[in-house]
């Protein structure tokens, strides 16, 4: 009997659209058919249909380590990507983001995370590997990670995350199984959420909201941090702040998260 091996972490690659991508740390990959039985008079159960479309999913984080080439697909167009190992692969086309998030902390690598719809096909032999250029690796630090955006001067910022959510509307017609078009619906929703350690920080009385809400543009930039070059801006226009907590113990240092939200149209 021949010995086999389980794949390990080293012998799996992740392409997209050609380029194969450093810095990856997790894949999912998954699809899932729905069926509803038919029942027939004097029959009883004949044969199941299927209900709904055929949709895949599949979820990439990674740690960010300069320019994402993910960040090319908020608009309409659609992608591929693919598992390679052991000269086979599992992939998809059709593929449409869905969600970006990206989050720091003092002392840490940025990491981002990926949700992808799958309108096309998804499954062994769906193979987006290619020699296409890897963005130059630029892994950003604390120290060359910035925050634009009031009240954070003089209040140390200790974690943050962002994300952006693009909904989908995919668009049938009889005869076809895939769609003919996959709708890009606005306006896109942004978050950011924010930990602080207090020095003059002071918290809003929520009836505040009522009268004059807490709105304001938030630019999160990524440099290079050997020679400051910009790898990367996040940018948030009229971000209003939703959801402020405070928390302080005993034997710790006072700390505040500040969550806002914004909206994007199509550009």
């Amino acid at each position: 009997m021949a010995n086999k091996n389980a794949i390990s972490n080293y012998e799996q690659q992740f392409y997209l659209e050609g380029i194969q991508l450093s810095g990856v740390t997790n894949i999912g990959g998954s699809y899932s058919i729905s069926e509803e039985p038919i029942n027939i008079i004097g029959q009883g159960y004949k044969y199941p249909v299927r209900q709904g479309p055929l949709v895949g999913n599949f979820d990439v984080s990674r740690y960010y380590i300069g320019a994402d080439p993910f960040l090319n697909y908020t608009g309409v167009n659609s992608f591929q990507g693919s598992v390679n190992y052991n000269d086979k692969s599992f992939g998809f086309n059709g593929g449409y983001l869905t969600e970006y998030g990206i989050s720091a902390g003092v002392g840490q690598i940025p990491t981002s995370n990926v949700s992808i719809v799958v309108h096309g096909d998804i499954g062994a032999g769906v193979d987006a590997e290619g020699t296409n250029p890897h963005p130059t690796i630029q892994i950003p630090n604390q120290g060359s990670i910035s925050l634009d955006c009031k009240g954070y001067q003089t209040n140390r910022v200790t974690s943050f995350s962002y994300n952006l959510r693009i909904d989908r509307e995919p668009i049938y017609k009889i005869g076809q199984s895939a769609p003919v078009q996959v709708l890009r619906k606005c306006p896109m929703k942004q978050s950011a959420s924010f930990e602080i350690e207090c020095d003059d920080f002071e918290i809003q009385n929520i009836k505040e909201y009522l009268i004059s809400p807490d709105q304001q543009d938030i630019n999160i930039s990524f440099a290079n941090p050997i020679n400051d070059a910009l790898i990367e801006t996040f940018t948030i226009k009229k971000a209003r702040l939703l959801q402020q907590s405070l928390s302080s113990d005993g034997t710790d240092i006072m700390t505040v998260s500040l969550s806002y939200e914004g909206y994007m149209n199509t550009k």
